[in-house]
């Protein structure tokens, strides 16, 4: 399978919100392939401080220190002034991804192999009720060539910078068949109130 990766014009604030409302339905389009698809299977151990000891890569743009990171961003923005506590990233990290309620945040695309990825990510609620809610799906393309997206994980109250537990990424499940890897982006959306997110790391390959 030929890697692909979400594009600005698939993926316009109109575009993304049409693919939240479909949940784990299909979207009306598949991903377009684009020369800046991302694949990385060279990893560290960056959570064994919490006792995770597989090795992770950071998602393209992951870690929200550069504002040239082509997320898609709706009612969301990047902020330089809160890092996530633990600063995995680096000592020198300083900035994290602010998520409005009702906003949402797709990362650019990366590959991943055929068995069960996992993907962690810190985040905290910065306002809105306690029963918010910081939902995180997988878009991937099918056999068929249409983008499906699969919701993996429902992160919830958190005041203070917490780690999300390993979150399966479904989109193994239904790759291009005959292929080794396939490409895969994740939103997040913020429902009830706000959130911020940082350091997105995802394992390709599930190493033992």
């Amino acid at each position: 399978m030929q890697l692909v990766s979400i594009t600005r014009r698939v993926l316009a604030p109109l575009a993304a919100a049409a693919l939240l409302a479909l949940g784990a339905g299909s979207a009306s389009a598949a991903l377009l392939p684009d020369d800046g698809a991302w694949c990385d299977n060279t990893g560290s151990q960056v959570f064994l401080p919490f006792a995770d000891p597989a090795s992770y890569v950071q998602a393209p743009g992951g870690g929200f220190e550069n504002s040239g990171s082509h997320w898609t961003l709706v009612a969301a923005s990047r902020d330089t002034s809160d890092n996530e506590s633990f600063h995995v990233g680096g000592a020198n990290d300083h900035s994290s991804l602010q998520i409005s309620n009702g906003g949402t945040a797709l990362s650019p695309a990366m590959c991943v192999g055929l068995g069960e990825p996992t993907a962690r990510v810190f985040f905290k609620q910065t306002g809105g009720l306690p029963g918010a809610t910081l939902q995180v799906d997988v878009l991937f393309d099918d056999a068929s060539g249409t983008t499906q997206a699969q919701t993996i994980g429902l992160l919830g109250v958190a005041q203070q910078w917490r780690l999300s537990p390993q979150l399966l990424t479904m989109a193994n499940l239904l790759p291009t068949l005959g292929a080794a890897n396939t490409a895969i982006a994740f939103q997040f959306t913020a429902i009830g109130g706000s959130f911020k997110i940082d350091d997105l790391y995802v394992d390709p390959w599930q190493r033992p």
